[in-house]
């Protein structure tokens, strides 16, 4: 299952859904912040420069999507 998720430029973002893998990609770091941000990468193809180049509301577009797929 995916999501998409349309930011603020109108640009069309697709994450997909989380798997184990993705979790041990990212168990490596031991920032929150850089785990969160390393997993939206790995779920949508963006890399992590393109989301820290985002607005805070289009990564929270994002988080939300992340959390959705999470709970």
């Amino acid at each position: 299952m995916a999501k998409n998720i349309e930011l603020s430029t109108g640009k069309t973002v697709e994450m997909r859904e989380p798997k184990v893998r993705d979790m041990r990609a990212v168990s490596k770091y031991t920032d929150e912040v850089e785990k969160e941000i390393n997993l939206v990468a790995n779920l949508t193809g963006l890399t992590t420069e393109e989301i820290d180049g985002l607005t805070l509301g289009d990564y929270g577009l994002l988080q939300k999507g992340l959390t959705d797929f999470l709970s």
